[in-house]
């Protein structure tokens, strides 16, 4: 999804598509370096997470959040690889560096997916062109989804298989970016569920707006037998705005019936002066929650789309761990360690009857993997 209003001329009313976030870049042997220092000095991360908890256990969730996460930046890595050399190369790191040329070549692995696969115990984000290192919370209920049972299907389709049977489903989200669909066609190939966007609040001006084709998507779904759910993109500086946000989509869904969740999208987006940007965690943890439980309470189930960055360093996750989770990762295996409902793999799928890219998602079951 990742959808950012930006208001043209006065910057806020033609939606644009958010850029994706940087990757920082290595040649061949800076990576290697970069991913045995990372191996050589775990145990330093680990000391320094250890401390940051300990220093004041009656801090806030914003306060503990930023302590807990560890971010290197790209002179720390060259420094760290620097030491990593000095120290020299012993068996374990010739069989480490035998394991990641394997994964880098051979396996088709991104240097962050080789990365992640070695700090299983961190959320792991680039941003601003740091790594930053979040540790994953023991206490939290985690997925049960095993990596091994997703397979992708010839046309791109993310299944999850389990004893040879699909348990996954297929859903769309879609906004005025797709443009005319014929929803006909989209149903005719299988599709059965959308998340169709209402609006969003600009993050300049904060108004509010409708998407102009959420009325024309809602109803043409529903006739054609696609079952629905909604979007609403926030920027809400605090609760008061957040349920404000609320009521504008639950006013616009009245005369709908919907069938899946009404999800919050929280997004941080690249314009350095977006007004949801200057929220803490804490604020911005208890605006979500506000509007969850407004649209909760109006007979909808509330959901919240984010990606790694949102749900490793926006959010607390104890606060809205009751709520369904909408995770934007694109990329064949699931990288997020808790539980989730839906799975935003794709934002380059090919439906018939929608013409360009659309948003490709998988509603996954409970108990299952």
């Amino acid at each position: 999804m990742e959808y950012y209003e930006e208001e043209t001329g006065k910057k806020e009313e033609t939606p644009v598509r958010k850029k994706k976030t940087r990757r920082r870049k290595y040649r061949g042997g800076d990576i290697m370096f970069l991913l045995i220092a990372i191996a050589v000095f775990s145990v330093i991360i680990a000391f320094v997470v250890s401390r940051s908890k300990e220093k004041n256990n009656k801090t806030s969730a914003s306060e503990d959040m930023a302590e807990n996460v560890i971010t290197y930046s790209e002179a720390d890595m060259k420094t760290i690889s620097a030491m990593a050399r000095a120290e020299g190369r012993t068996e374990g790191e010739e069989r480490l560096k035998d394991r990641i040329r394997i994964e880098l070549t051979e396996g088709g692995k991104s240097v962050n997916d080789v990365v992640r696969g070695l700090y299983p115990e961190y959320l792991i984000y680039m941003e601003g062109g740091n790594y930053h290192f979040t540790p994953v919370k023991e206490n939290l209920e985690k997925n049960p989804y095993r990596n091994t049972a997703f397979s992708v299907s010839e046309d791109g389709v993310l299944k999850l298989m389990v004893d040879g049977e699909e348990t996954s489903k297929q859903v769309i989200d879609v906004s005025v970016h797709q443009g005319e669909i014929d929803w006909t066609a989209v149903y005719d190939s299988g599709v059965r569920y959308a998340m169709v966007r209402v609006g969003f609040r600009g993050y300049g001006s904060g108004a509010l707006v409708i998407d102009e084709y959420f009325e024309k998507n809602i109803q043409n779904a529903t006739a054609a037998g696609v079952q629905v759910g909604a979007y609403f993109f926030t920027q809400a500086v605090d609760e008061a705005e957040a349920l404000e946000e609320a009521d504008f989509v639950i006013e616009a869904l009245k005369p709908y019936k919907l069938s899946l969740p009404v999800a919050i999208d929280v997004e941080k987006p690249e314009d350095s002066e977006a007004r949801g940007n200057a929220l803490n965690i804490d604020e911005r943890t208890r605006a979500v929650c506000a509007f969850c439980d407004r649209i909760k309470a109006a007979g909808y189930e509330p959901m919240i789309y984010g990606g790694t960055v949102t749900f490793a360093s926006m959010l607390d996750m104890e606060q809205i761990q009751d709520y369904p989770i909408w995770y934007a990762f694109y990329n064949n295996y699931l990288y997020y360690p808790y539980r989730l409902r839906f799975w935003q793999y794709s934002m380059k799928g090919s439906i018939p009857g929608i013409k360009g890219n659309v948003d490709m998602n998988i509603w996954l079951p409970e108990n299952n993997g």
